[in-house]
């Protein structure tokens, strides 16, 4: 039996931990136990103590990168970080504040080297990980995020007159949604094209800006949707919007919706980086662009015309996604990683 203790500040509902724990939890010889470290001052040492005496490996979520440090001084175990994201390249790439890189650049680098097995949900977030921050290779596994099957699965939908072009996600620079709603500006007079633009965020008075200024009536802007209800609205879209920021964080990531859209069969259009391209292939199984307008804008009206394009693209999409990156494939990927790592470090008898 491998016994994982999943800890840190977290509620562990973020979509990256949900996908690995139901992943996890239809293994056999696989017991995840779970302890939210809810405060420090509250923090209840002997009963996490206790857990960890069962315990192989010790998992950190995403984000949690100041709990690195705090764990590996109360533990003897192997510690895995999931970081997800470089908060150095956030600040520096995405919101240029360069006056915060010194603090940030450190906050990433002392658990990525405290850490024992660090992760990675792309190849380039390897690569980038341990080029920035001097951290042996070998330590640092990737692990695609994936999807739950239970939660994202399409459905018929309905046929209307109108062609749906659907976006979820927060408007931090990395997704580009200012640069979607130009798109939806030079499509203006397809009145039968419309869009749909799922959440908030950072961008959002910028985006409101330019719905205003071009007066779009092409944009229906939702707000915010509970996870649970993502997959009937997704259902709903002819067409899905990846990301299309300028970062280099952009360049590195398969986000979220990208996963989801395909587990929905749904042809999904993207920017061209080298983090989408391992996985995906441009016209097998996605519409890779640039992030100009024009060129995203040339996309949606080549696919919106072709029906059958659309069927095949999105058809290819779920099947590479619900045959290799399931739930059920996550957690054995995770699994593999922690046997590399215990081969490695065998005591000697």
């Amino acid at each position: 039996m491998l016994n994982i203790l999943f800890t840190g500040k977290s509620d562990f509902e973020y979509n990256r931990v949900k996908i690995l724990l139901a992943g996890l939890h239809q293994l056999d010889q696989v017991n995840v136990a779970i302890f939210p470290i809810k405060s420090r001052k509250t923090f209840d040492k002997q009963r996490f103590l206790e857990l960890d005496a069962e315990a192989d490996f010790i998992y950190i979520p995403p984000f949690r990168h100041r709990d690195v440090s705090f764990i590996k001084k109360i533990t003897t175990k192997p510690v895995v970080f999931d970081p997800l994201i470089s908060k150095y390249l956030t600040k520096i790439d995405d919101y240029k504040q360069p006056w915060k890189g010194p603090f940030k650049y450190f906050l990433d680098k002392l658990p990525f080297q405290k850490c024992d097995i660090l992760l990675a949900d792309t190849e380039a977030h390897k690569n980038y990980f341990s080029n920035t921050f001097s951290i042996n290779e070998n330590k640092i596994f990737t692990l695609p995020i994936g999807i739950d099957s239970r939660l994202f699965y399409p459905v018929p939908k309905l046929q209307d007159d109108i062609f749906k072009v659907g976006f979820y996600g927060s408007f931090v620079p990395l997704q580009g949604v200012p640069l979607i709603i130009e798109t939806a500006n030079i499509l203006k007079h397809q009145t039968e094209i419309k869009f749909d633009i799922i959440g908030s965020g950072y961008d959002l008075n910028k985006v409101n800006k330019l719905i205003h200024k071009y007066q779009l009536n092409n944009i229906n802007m939702h707000g915010w949707l509970n996870y649970e209800a993502l997959n009937e609205a997704i259902n709903a879209f002819d067409l899905c919007l990846g990301i299309f920021g300028k970062s280099k964080k952009a360049s590195m990531v398969i986000p979220n919706k990208v996963y989801h859209y395909a587990a929905l069969n749904k042809a999904i259009i993207t920017r061209e980086t080298p983090g989408i391209k391992e996985i995906f292939t441009h016209n097998k199984d996605i519409c890779l662009t640039s992030n100009r307008p024009e060129q995203m804008a040339e996309a949606i009206l080549n696919l919106y015309k072709s029906q059958e394009q659309r069927k095949r693209i999105g058809d290819q999409a779920g099947r590479l996604i619900h045959e290799n990156y399931n739930a059920k494939n996550i957690g054995e990927k995770f699994i593999e990683i922690l046997k590399i790592y215990s081969n490695k470090h065998k005591r000697p008898k």
